[in-house]
């Protein structure tokens, strides 16, 4: 497990936004605010009724105060088919932060 964003770096994670979003991309830079960057990001969209959704976002900036947990991810060059027909219940929105 990183210790500090340093050490993920141009590495795909995925991040869970305070308004229940997943983003995943690869992580082109952050700041002291946890402002991140990522580059060649997508959100995974998740419903009972239909499989994963996967929508591109390309470059995309997370603002920090939105950020709500960061996780290495091993999918980020979206190549991996494993989460296809995955079906699941969206994440609800953490209100707590705000």
């Amino acid at each position: 497990m990183a210790s500090t964003l340093s050490e993920w770096n141009t590495k795909p994670i995925t991040v869970l936004t305070c308004d229940g979003r997943l983003i995943s991309g690869i992580l082109q830079g952050y700041d002291q605010l946890q402002n991140l960057i990522l580059v060649k990001s997508y959100e995974k969209v998740y419903s009972l009724d239909n499989p994963m959704e996967r929508v591109d976002l390309g470059l995309f900036v997370v603002r920090g105060d939105n950020v709500a947990v960061i996780a290495d991810s091993n999918d980020g060059d979206g190549d991996g088919d494993v989460e296809e027909d995955v079906r699941a219940e969206p994440v609800k929105a953490i209100y707590g932060n705000r």
